[in-house]
């Protein structure tokens, strides 16, 4: 039978003739093992061929042509695989297919994917939880599923390295762990997170009372006028999505660059010849073997002269080079784990230290409030709806504390319960509080905004 494989076909039974006879040294062997090889080597050299096949049919037809050549071009032989064309499936399923979690990550309303043992797996949507009713079939169909996921990001799981973070496709992020770090009896555990930014847009997030107009305007305002910021909340509370959305909003013209430990952020903007119109630079961070490090690529990225730094999330000694980026003319958007937004300097704080400094811990106090005046922070309510529950301004730092202003805050009024006792709604308003200082004010001015507008957030009486 001629076909797309004859070619293919001959090489792969040459090998195969080879190998029994013993010739050339080249022996058959066990299909776990050229599973095993292929996984490697493709998702080394093709992780975006191997994450696109979850969206795409053409990336399935691209993915068993990679699978064809490698076999073939590495002499690969099975034992007890006569034709190369069932090897190819069989290698495919294996290496792309992800079994019970597939329709959900297709699913545009899923946000979250939680798996915490072969027997139990969770799936978030904005509004509710939903625990599955199907399971993996063991614990080892678990193990094998998590594997597969990391290596869409080139990230592999195995006994020298059983935990891990990686992506499974751009906007969607993925953290998982094996055996010995779980239970063997669970098989593996993962954490499925999705990003889509074209889903967060100013409308969504007013609709949803998540903000009000008056806030994104501020904040939009701010990150174009150079004033830096940081969005502060815990895991799931949405603030990469939020920092998608603000980024969106930045002129065209002026050169942002982020760094990320795995792709969620999609600011490139295209004409209809698919030629990029916005200034825009997309950093990643690297694992072992040669890591690469945000830090590492904080300093390259201050050599490329961005209007905006974007080191979409502050974990640790980074932070000291951000503050410092902050304090010497670059705009600054970036993320951190907190619980409120007064407490947030705090944690940047504790950041800075562990790089190690002379500086006091007030003065390197008072450099972060000069580096980040502008603090939001976001939270996933009971009710799983989420809201910007404070912009504040912080001012300065008074005998070890920040103070500021709280400029916008969401007051909750009261809880609506169900039968069972449980929160279904959380009933309150966005109110604006204050005014911005004359400092921010007689800066958001000399940065080129009109006085009407600025008037509009520093009060009438500004420059009157």
């Amino acid at each position: 039978m001629i076909n797309k494989f004859s070619v293919n076909e001959l090489i792969y039974k040459a090998n195969k003739q080879r190998s029994d006879g013993g010739e050339n040294n080249l022996e058959a062997q066990d299909y776990s093992d050229i599973l095993d090889k292929l996984q490697r080597i493709i998702s080394k050299n093709h992780s975006t061929e191997l994450a696109q096949v979850l969206y795409s049919e053409e990336a399935e037809g691209k993915l068993k042509n990679l699978i064809m050549q490698y076999l073939n071009s590495e002499r690969m032989v099975v034992k007890g695989i006569q034709n190369i064309s069932e090897l190819v499936d069989q290698v495919y399923n294996d290496m792309a297919g992800i079994g019970i979690l597939s329709e959900y990550l297709k699913d545009s309303e899923v946000e979250e994917i939680n798996v915490n043992g072969y027997n139990g797996v969770w799936v978030l949507y904005k509004d509710k939880k939903v625990r599955l009713p199907v399971t993996f079939s063991n614990p080892d169909a678990c193990s094998n599923i998590a594997k597969k996921m990391s290596r869409f990001g080139n990230v592999i799981l195995d006994g020298s390295k059983p935990i891990g973070d990686s992506f499974i496709s751009r906007g969607i992020r993925m953290s998982g762990a094996i055996v010995p770090c779980v239970d063997p009896d669970a098989g593996a555990i993962a954490s499925i997170r999705k990003q889509k930014p074209s889903y967060i847009t100013r409308e969504n997030l007013i609709h949803w009372g998540t903000a009000t107009a008056e806030e994104l305007d501020f904040l939009t305002l701010c990150v174009n006028n150079g004033i830096s910021l940081a969005i502060a909340g815990a895991t799931g509370s949405g603030k990469t999505s939020d920092m998608g959305y603000i980024l969106s909003c930045i002129s065209s013209d002026k050169r942002i660059v982020t760094i990320e430990d795995t792709r969620e952020l999609t600011l490139v903007q295209l004409d209809e010849n698919d030629v990029m119109v916005n200034d825009v630079i997309h950093l990643l961070t690297k694992e072992e073997p040669n890591p690469i490090t945000m830090l590492d690529l904080l300093k390259l990225s201050l050599r490329l002269h961005p209007a905006i730094l974007v080191p979409a999330e502050m974990r640790g000694k980074e932070a000291l080079t951000v503050q410092e980026a902050g304090r010497t003319g670059h705009t600054i958007i970036s993320t951190l784990h907190a619980n409120s937004a007064r407490t947030a300097y705090e944690r940047i704080l504790t950041m800075c230290l562990e790089a190690g400094t002379s500086l006091s811990e007030e003065r390197l106090l008072k450099n972060i409030v000069e580096a980040f005046p502008i603090m939001l922070f976001k939270m996933q309510l009971p009710d799983k709806s989420r809201k910007y529950i404070e912009i504040f301004e912080a001012t300065g730092v008074k005998n070890g504390e920040v103070t500021g202003n709280t400029l916008f805050k969401y007051d909750v009024d009261h809880y609506e319960k169900d039968e069972a006792g449980r929160i279904i709604e959380v009933v309150g308003n966005h109110k604006r509080l204050g005014h911005v200082s004359q400092a921010l004010a007689e800066r958001l001015l000399i940065n080129g905004v009109e006085l009407k507008e600025v008037r509009h957030f520093a009060g009438k009486e500004y420059k009157n």
